[in-house]
């Protein structure tokens, strides 16, 4: 491909996507192997290129829209699937709700190699079907084969670099403490939130109840859930530091290994 001013490039056929950006736009203006015409000449400068790539007779290298299939066939299994190339970008969807598993040392490999960009969601991080998980593209228009080889070796040889793994919980149980709403005097809000999220990972709630701010009552309930063979137990409400709290006090009566108190981020 070879740089050119863009009144130059008439009769010349892009190398690459034209994008129109502004404030609320991402918008493709001329897509690559478009003909450039004379008429499109300001249309280019409008958007800033002032310059273009137009292909040659002989390309050489791997084209970036080549490159991304690439490097996203490379990396996932079969609870990922690839969306694009589109703007010489390929995204990794996830097929699957679960808790998404990110070999992050393998992808800081890949993207330690000039022009190779490799971007992805946190390790751990749960995840619905049909979400972006990550994206892979390269910074230039092309790259070498050479280097094209070596990131496919190194992905590869990891496979699958990102995967997802499905939720495995079948039975879940909620209890939901606040003397309030065990009394009538306020609508429980927790219990309809909770099935919003959990069914955004394809899980169900076996069980929910009600229970007065009770720290025994409540730790009961924790054991008779669990006596019940509830793979999660979640127990709503708040975990201020006030005299009428007693889910802590409750959850760590019934045995509970307390792992972590906090805002988990």
């Amino acid at each position: 491909m070879k740089k050119v001013k863009a009144e130059d490039a008439v009769g010349k056929r892009l190398a690459h996507d034209v994008v129109r950006f502004g404030p609320g736009v991402k918008a493709l203006l001329f897509k690559r192997g478009h003909v450039i015409r004379p008429e499109d000449v300001e249309k280019l400068k409008d958007v800033g290129n002032y310059y273009v790539y137009i292909a040659e007779a002989a390309e050489a290298g791997i084209h970036e829209d080549e490159a991304s299939v690439r490097m996203a066939r490379a990396s996932i299994d079969e609870t990922l699937s690839c969306r694009g190339p589109r703007m010489g970008k390929v995204n990794l969807v996830a097929e699957t709700p679960g808790l998404l598993k990110v070999k992050s040392g393998v992808i800081r490999q890949a993207n330690l190699i000039e022009d190779f960009i490799f971007v992805t969601r946190a390790n751990n991080t749960g995840v619905r079907k049909g979400e972006v998980v990550g994206s892979v593209k390269i910074a230039p228009l092309a790259v070498e084969e050479v280097a094209m080889k070596k990131v496919e070796e190194i992905l590869e040889k990891s496979k699958p670099v990102l995967r997802i793994i499905p939720p495995k919980i079948k039975k879940i149980g909620v209890i939901i403490p606040g003397t309030e709403i065990y009394e009538g005097r306020t609508k429980d809000a927790f219990e309809p939130i909770l099935r919003e999220k959990l069914g955004g990972y394809g899980l169900e709630i076996s069980e929910a109840v009600v229970l007065p701010d009770n720290e025994e009552k409540i730790k009961k309930k924790i054991l008779e859930f669990a006596k019940k063979g509830y793979e999660l137990i979640l127990v709503a409400g708040g975990m201020a530091v006030d005299a009428g709290d007693v889910t802590p006090a409750a959850i760590k009566s019934a045995g509970a290994e307390v792992i972590s108190r906090g805002v988990p981020t």
